[in-house]
């Protein structure tokens, strides 16, 4: 019998040995490893040189490297979109969200939902977009861009960083509201977008101002007009769409999630590091030198303005003439 107890005790010990690391594995604070952040654009633009900056600075606080990578297309809805049917919501997945994620269902048929799929994180900052064309262009204000495109229609061809992103909806929009018809040429990123304009290939563009900025600077870009409420600060003289009669203002919000079910501490810690990476004195400088502004959400808020949001889409992309049959 005493055999058989101290089998039995040294048994018991095996297992308790056994299982202590995976204890302790299981209790080890998130982070333990490396986290990927998908982002909805080619590498290079606004997009991916803001997510870049905030991974950066946001590792710094959690104590593991943020991997940025680049998974472009469907309206900057790929990257988010695959995350969310095929990544686990343990925190080690998350993407960059862009308007276009809460736009996209309303112009193509998905199988994902934009809200009660994702996990919403946390708001980070927004975009100010601009029409602007070649600084060689005959094209010196809005209304010669809508003369053009009433004189020559369809031959009036604007480049954006894809089809489907809030570039593509505004350009569509304010066409539509100009009454007049344009063709639009999507790339894979706003710098392939920026490299048309240069080259000549496509004679206007929609993009954020902070891709447009240095080409103005350098005397190689003119901006017609942006879509803010006001006028923008580094862009003197232009005017906004509003001020020029349409009813047109879209100031664009981003920010992080996950897959739906992500736990509560994760989000809160992602949260809390990304909070710190966006009030950092850094990432307020590349705020001004983008031309984007401040906007930060703690994850109830992100995920009740997500659905506001939502539904007010909608009507931007009946606007833009782009909304699907069912």
């Amino acid at each position: 019998m005493r055999w058989y107890l101290d089998a039995m005790r040294s048994g018991l010990l095996a297992i308790g040995l056994i299982a202590m690391p995976q204890l302790a594995a299981a209790q080890d604070p998130y982070p333990t490893r490396p986290i990927k952040l998908l982002v909805g654009f080619a590498a290079g633009g606004a997009t991916d040189t803001t997510f870049r900056k905030l991974g950066e600075l946001a590792a710094k606080d959690l104590g593991q490297p943020i991997i940025i990578e680049n998974r472009p297309g469907a309206g900057a809805t790929l990257a988010p979109s695959t995350m969310a049917k095929t990544e686990a919501p343990d925190g080690y997945t998350i993407a960059a969200a862009t308007a276009g994620l809460l736009r996209y269902p309303y112009m193509q048929k998905v199988d994902w939902d934009p809200i009660k799929d994702f996990t919403w994180i946390t708001g980070l900052g927004g975009y100010t977009f601009v029409l602007a064309v070649n600084a060689d262009s005959p094209i010196k204000t809005t209304a010669d861009w809508v003369a053009y495109a009433k004189k020559n229609p369809e031959s009036l061809t604007v480049a954006t960083a894809g089809a489907g992103t809030t570039m593509h909806l505004l350009a569509e929009a304010l066409a539509g509201m100009a009454d007049v018809k344009i063709t639009h040429v999507g790339y894979k990123g706003s710098s392939e977008a920026v490299t048309a304009i240069l080259g000549g290939h496509t004679m206007a563009t929609v993009d954020a101002i902070g891709t447009i900025l240095p080409y103005v600077e350098s005397g190689k870009m003119r901006v017609l007009l942006s879509f803010d409420p006001q006028p923008v600060a580094s862009l003197p003289g232009v005017p906004t769409a509003k001020s020029l009669g349409y009813d047109l203002v879209y100031p664009a919000p981003y920010g992080l999630v996950g897959p739906k079910g992500m736990p509560p501490a994760v989000v809160d810690r992602l949260y809390k590091a990304f909070k710190t990476a966006a009030d950092s004195d850094e990432y307020k400088k590349l705020l001004v030198t983008l031309g984007q502004t401040q906007w930060q959400k703690a994850p109830a808020d992100y995920q009740k303005w997500a659905g506001e949001f939502y539904v007010s889409e909608r009507s931007l992309v009946e606007r833009a003439k782009l909304l699907r049959q069912p």
